[in-house]
């Protein structure tokens, strides 16, 4: 019988696909790399029709392990807000402006001095449009700076989205994923705020629930893909939330941390409430939760790699950054690393952030830099996780860690004692992939609600305890880290001076 569940995710990095049965257990995974192009500092663009040979690749690889017609459904997750402008061909038109990009920066000056607070709520649903990531800013970049590719757009979509109009010759988007443009609520466009900005909303694709059925696969895409026509292509969402999700982020009361290319940490909430730095975000009636994305996480890894291990040149040797890593003490032996490579977003939402080691002397070496990074790293989750729980009055005890990098017992121990509350990875680390399969499940009826299929689908591993006796000092620790960003901001910009 068909009721296996395919989750796609169209990340940064690579694109997944993993096999599921109606329980959540995983039978097949397979990814396929993503090439990352940056052209300029702060930018970050790849090319669209990489996503779609990719996800030909990685379902083609699954098909060869499992019979295509047990799968019913396959659900799609995606890096978001990342930007894929469509002619009427359906054919791309240039790169693809990626999520972490931070050129818009004058355009979004620009249009949170055009749209009040009042009319962001009233049009949008909320009142932060967001910095140089956020959607409109974007577009509004893109119709001064590529006008020919603007004009020629019919449609503009989230990379996920592509790979849906490529299966199944349906250019939507989900309500989620349209955010800052759409309504979450009501999935609908505000003429007047587009009317605002001088964007048409014409070129915005349908909006859909994540767990709404996007369309059918086509004859053409089954060919290209392995799947069997006709099989339900269901919209699916933001990869961060499909990664909260896995994580159960929508049940009050619990912390997720989603490790994968950046950090994004999750409080389920029971009610809207307001807080510096995190925004409320929520998937369908079922739940809420506080979020707050980082730049990068996982990424500084990579970073890492590249700048301190490069006698492994292309490879990343985690294996080896982690067993020197063990040979510095915690705390790094007063070495501290703010991870704004980037730019940061939650929670300070700086575009303009550096990042910094602080603290060298002599006597520190490669260790001390390694530690200090993962150290770095949860010092940027605790920091989100804090301002979550004194806005919903919650202390949470315990952290669901989800994604690539809950894989790495090391940095999960880090997690721990850094946090001083017991960490959980989940059992299925592509929880992108799980969060997609779990909305298709309810998209073809297997489960009535979305709580009900994170009941059902969500396992975790057994929790990692914090170490009491370094409380005292990464309390102390954490404490210089919130303190250095706004004494650096304030060196760096010449305030004071």
């Amino acid at each position: 019988m068909n009721q296996n569940l395919v989750g796609l995710d169209i990340g940064t990095s690579c694109v997944k696909a993993a096999v599921f049965d109606e329980r959540g257990q995983v039978l097949f995974v397979a990814s396929a790399p993503l090439q990352v192009f940056t052209p300029s500092a702060g930018w970050a663009e790849q090319d669209p029709e990489e996503y779609w040979t990719a996800t030909c690749l990685v379902l083609k690889e699954l098909f060869r392990k499992i019979d295509p017609h047990s799968v019913a459904g396959i659900g799609l997750s995606g890096q978001c807000p990342s930007h894929v402008l469509v002619d009427s061909n359906y054919q791309t038109l240039g790169r693809a402006i990626i999520w972490r990009d931070q050129r818009a920066q004058d355009e979004a000056k620009w249009m949170n001095e055009q749209v009040t607070s009042a009319q962001a709520v009233e049009w949008l649903g909320t009142s932060n449009l967001g910095d140089a990531t956020s959607p409109p800013a974007r577009l509004l970049w893109i119709k001064e700076n590529r006008s020919s590719d603007w004009s020629k757009a019919v449609v503009v979509l989230q990379p996920k989205d592509f790979v849906v109009l490529r299966l199944s010759d349906e250019a939507v988007t989900d309500r989620y994923s349209a955010y800052c443009l759409a309504n979450p609520d009501s999935g609908i466009y505000a003429p007047e705020f587009f009317n605002t900005l001088g964007l048409p909303v014409e070129k915005m694709p349908k909006t859909l629930t994540p767990s709404e059925i996007a369309g059918e696969v086509t004859q053409q895409a089954a060919r290209a893909t392995g799947l069997i026509p006709g099989t339900k292509v269901i919209a699916g969402t933001i990869d961060a939330y499909c990664d909260n999700l896995s994580g159960g982020a929508i049940f009050p009361g619990r912390a997720v941390d989603v490790a994968g290319t950046s950090e994004i940490v999750s409080l389920g909430i029971e009610k809207t409430v307001a807080a510096e730095g995190v925004f409320p975000a929520r998937i369908g009636k079922d739940g809420m939760f506080l979020c707050g994305p980082t730049q990068a996480g996982g990424e500084t890894l990579h970073w890492l790699a590249r700048s301190f291990y490069q006698e492994f040149h292309d490879e990343i040797p985690f294996h080896v950054m982690e067993s020197e890593a063990r040979g510095s003490p915690p705390g790094s032996d007063g070495l501290l690393f703010l991870p704004y490579l980037n730019g940061e977003r939650a929670p300070i939402w700086d575009a303009k952030a550096v990042g910094a080691f602080i603290g060298l002397t002599f006597h520190h070496d490669r260790r001390h830099f390694t530690r200090a990074v993962y150290e770095g790293v949860a010092f940027a989750v605790r920091h989100i996780l804090d301002i979550s729980e004194t806005a919903a009055r919650v202390s949470t005890s315990e952290v669901i860690v989800c994604g690539g990098g809950s894989r790495s017992d090391f940095w999960n121990q880090i997690k721990a004692n850094v946090l001083q509350k017991i960490v959980r990875p989940t059992v299925v680390s592509e929880t992108g992939c799980l969060g997609a399969a779990i909305l298709a499940s309810v998209g073809l009826g297997y489960q009535k609600s979305i709580k009900d299929a994170c009941l059902e689908m969500i396992q975790l591993k057994p929790g990692i305890r914090p170490d009491s006796k370094l409380a005292g000092m990464y309390n102390t620790i954490y404490s210089h880290y919130r303190d250095f960003y706004p004494a650096l901001k304030r060196v760096c910009s010449g305030e004071g001076s």
